[in-house]
């Protein structure tokens, strides 16, 4: 499952001068009081250059927001934590480096933390996006956001970052893309100042990819590459190594706080790093000289430097709706947990909690709407998912589940109507794929539903689950020869597979090699004996290829081991007599 901020200056800075980010630029030099006590990065500035409609590049930073992610630990089994460096806990240590005193100098109801099973895709991009950093952020503000957690890329050009509830079966719809990310930051914060800090682990193509396309092995690309990122005016991107390297540890942001809390944590963020870089390229190759990293930093920062520590100008309250957000992500967070445990009716008196603080958190509705899915209320979830799609309708998960729901309540139209929706938003979710294909198969247009097919195939050519369906949609479409050779490519995927090999053994038996079907349907039995309909077909393909006894004895233990209810066993029953009398 998936399972809003207005300024105001404080009486104070009616005062002479107040403290900034910055240092003094060159158009507004004298204006501090030379007797004044100063601290290094740090100088007095005119009330008036606070003007918030001022667009000049040396503008004081009134506020600061922060989002730190960190996912050591995922859902998806297959992406093991690594043992080398705890992501998890490289968030904490960037978090309370950001909200000390003598740190980062962040308000601490400016950052928000979400460390692995808080930080499922909906919640991080919830966070980054116009619930609080989008809604919280001015124009004057700095924003900062620290993600560590495992990635890769993908022959698309992409890079993509697992959040906790990613899967590798289908990482275009569960992963965040840096395309995706970089959107939602430019398009959502409304200041022009914003820091991302990388800190992504990639554990090897092998384990990574196995689901999706594999690297192109001539241009090795392991971590983000940074001139694939258009950046804005005012962006910085750190990355803990090169887009050639493999990031294994969490040495870059350790040796990059390390180097922040520096000179009083007044240090600029260039000089910070270029410290971090050497130590984090030093360190790493004295361990193993394989796993050399370099970190890299990409700016288009204009004007003074950045002093990450330097206190902000402005010391002011949260908004309403972002308190208002923060006190519905509490009872969400709590409801996602509780789901997660199986307690569905408590996790739902979260989700009514999560809505009443804020009736338009599209993921509490959503998530509250697939809740009541499960308990077959559907009508009900229908009319929450709408809400959902309301309050976010650029969610292709939303539409989607709305489809489904709607298939349920019996308005087939509406339903491709939303499928349709989901696909434009995001043609790569396999989910959606599958959904098509499903549902324009039931239309009778085999043609469309094979083509859905073949894109989900394209995108994850590894995936022997894709094959089969890919091959029944062939077969049903009347193409024979490609239904059994991507049968046949199904069962080398995965031979422990018994539906790829029960798919291969009917495509055969379409084909008219009767004994080569033989053989795969009595691999699949081996490898699910209590599968009564696997009986029943290897028990055709032995009658067929004039074992009789053998069919006898097929047709036996589909007839002990099939439902009651399965229209099949009547006949089973009479066909067995006749071969037993003959």
């Amino acid at each position: 499952m998936k399972l809003p901020f207005g300024l105001t200056l404080q009486a104070s800075l009616t005062l002479v001068s107040t403290l900034t980010l910055l240092a003094t630029p060159a158009w507004c030099q004298g204006a501090a009081d030379p007797k004044a006590a100063k601290l290094p990065g740090v100088e007095f500035t005119k009330v008036q250059d606070l003007n918030p409609t001022a667009k000049g590049t040396n503008r004081p930073i009134k506020q600061k927001w922060a989002v730190v992610i960190g996912t050591s630990k995922f859902k998806e089994g297959r992406l093991a934590p690594t043992q080398e460096g705890d992501m998890a806990q490289s968030a904490k240590e960037f978090y309370q480096y950001l909200i000390d005193p003598k740190g980062g100098r962040f308000d601490a109801k400016h950052v928000k933390l979400l460390v692995d099973s808080d930080a499922q895709k909906q919640s991080i991009m919830t966070a980054l996006g116009p619930s609080f950093l989008g809604n919280g952020a001015g124009p004057d503000d700095l924003v900062v956001v620290f993600i560590a957690t495992s990635s890769f890329p993908t022959t698309d050009g992409n890079t993509y970052l697992c959040a906790y509830d990613c899967a590798l079966d289908n990482i275009y719809g569960t992963c965040i893309s840096m395309q995706s990310l970089m959107s939602t930051l430019k398009e959502t914060i409304h200041s022009d100042r914003i820091v991302l800090v990388l800190q992504a682990a990639y554990s090897g193509a092998a384990d990574l990819t196995s689901g999706a396309k594999s690297l192109e092995p001539t241009k090795p690309q392991f971590n983000l590459d940074l001139n694939k990122v258009v950046l804005g005016n005012g962006f910085i991107i750190l990355t803990s190594s090169q887009s050639n390297e493999i990031t294994y540890s969490n040495a870059f942001s350790s040796n990059l706080v390390e180097a922040l809390r520096k000179e009083d944590g007044l240090i600029s963020l260039n000089k910070a790093f270029a410290i971090a870089q050497q130590k984090t390229a030093d360190a790493t190759a004295a361990k193993d000289p394989r796993k050399k990293q370099i970190p890299v930093m990409k700016s288009a920062w204009k004007g003074t430097e950045l002093v990450l520590g330097a206190p902000s100008a402005e010391q002011v309250s949260l908004p309403a709706s972002v308190t208002s957000f923060l006190s519905a992500e509490g009872a969400y967070l709590k409801a996602s947990q509780l789901v997660a445990a199986g307690k569905l009716d408590e996790a739902i008196v979260q989700y009514k909690l999560a809505i009443a603080d804020d009736p338009k958190y599209a993921d509490a509705l959503s998530d509250y709407a697939t809740a009541l899915a499960l308990k077959g209320d559907w009508k009900a979830a229908a009319e929450l998912q709408k809400r959902a799609i309301a309050a976010s309708p650029s969610d292709a998960l939303f539409h989607l589940n709305y489809a489904r729901m709607l298939d349920k309540l019996g308005d087939d139209a509406a339903s491709m109507q939303e499928l349709n929706t989901a696909y434009r938003l995001n043609p790569k979710d396999t989910s959606v794929l599958m959904a098509l294909s499903k549902k324009t198969m039931v239309a009778g247009d085999l043609q469309q539903s094979v083509k859905y097919l073949e894109q989900a195939v394209d995108l994850y050519p590894a995936r022997s689950d894709l094959r089969e369906r890919l091959s029944y949609g062939l077969m049903k479409s009347g193409d024979v020869d490609q239904s059994a050779a991507q049968a046949k490519e199904a069962v080398r995927l995965d031979p422990k597979s018994a539906t790829a090999h029960t798919t291969l053994g009917s495509a055969l038996m379409v084909q008219g090699y009767v004994v080569p079907a033989m053989k795969a349907y009595q691999e699949a039995a081996k490898l699910t004996p209590n599968d009564a309909n696997v009986h029943f077909l290897l028990s055709r393909s032995m009658e067929k290829s004039g074992d009789r006894d053998g069919a006898i004895s097929e047709l036996n233990t589909f007839i002990k081991l099939c439902d009651s209810s399965d229209p099949r066993a009547q006949q089973a029953k009479e066909h067995l007599s006749k071969l037993q009398s003959q």
